[in-house]
């Protein structure tokens, strides 16, 4: 397959002839908002039900997960002006502060990053250092200091994101498709090639990439099986010089 041109012709608005990305139609934002439905049922939380969940909440519940989130809670018998927790996975170098809801309950939640099924922790109550409170189960590390302990039964659903960012600035694109195909993102930051970003099954139909894109506006689609398939987890879009649809997105990286 001969590379794509890297010029996409898109909308421009009034205001200036800066490329700008073309928004799907009304029938496509209703297929996706159904889509992204059905994502956070199957693949993991609802951000509405999680934010549902946070908010009506007025009393501490031991740690818990809601889809992909460990959702952490503290209820203090006092006036209390901070809550915070720092994890071993992360050297116990950041403090992650709770915030309060609307019933005064002190909440915080965390998306677990993947692989991680075991998660130690400890709290901090205006700066003292603690176990949870909601959490029977503790443990004690060398030098003594006792720390909670919240496992998780199994690797947790996630919810679909495209392009998702990673910690050190690269993007995630997953693609669902038939098991046992050969899936590639095509994009305008690999010169269109079909060959350069092949995508690895990571699970039965789930296929996934990892890039590193420069700054700025990109066009893309997914190859499979011959076919040009659109980002169904992407709502943007712009066309190609022939007039077909290709998948946009902007990256600050």
């Amino acid at each position: 397959m001969k590379k794509r041109n890297a010029r996409i012709k898109i909308n421009r608005r009034s205001e200036g002839d800066r490329p700008r990305p073309k928004r799907v139609t009304l029938a496509r934002c209703l297929m996706l908002v159904c889509l992204m439905a059905g994502a956070g049922t199957a693949f993991g939380a609802s951000p509405l039900a999680l934010d549902l969940a946070l908010k009506s909440a007025s009393a501490a519940q031991a740690p818990h997960m809601i889809g992909d989130t460990l959702v952490l809670s503290f209820r203090p018998d006092h006036f209390v002006r901070s809550v915070g927790v720092r994890f071993e996975h992360e050297s116990w170098a950041v403090l992650h502060q709770y915030e309060v809801n609307e019933k005064g309950l002190f909440v915080f939640t965390y998306p677990v990053p993947e692989g991680l099924l075991t998660i130690r922790y400890r709290i901090a109550v205006d700066g003292l250092w603690m176990t949870d409170p909601t959490n029977a189960a503790t443990n004690v590390d060398d030098l003594g200091n006792e720390f909670s302990v919240f496992t998780l039964d199994k690797e947790p659903s996630r919810p679909i994101v495209n392009p998702r960012s990673e910690r050190d600035g690269e993007l995630t694109f997953t693609f669902r498709g038939a098991t046992g195909q050969r899936v590639a993102l095509v994009g305008d930051f690999n010169n269109w090639d079909p060959f350069m970003t092949l995508m690895k099954e990571t699970a039965p139909g789930v296929f996934i990439v990892t890039v590193r894109v420069p700054a700025g506006g990109h066009f893309y689609y997914f190859l499979t099986q011959g076919r040009r398939v659109l980002d169904r987890y992407n709502a943007d879009t712009g066309t190609d010089p022939d007039g077909a649809a290709v998948s946009y997105f902007s990256s600050s990286s």
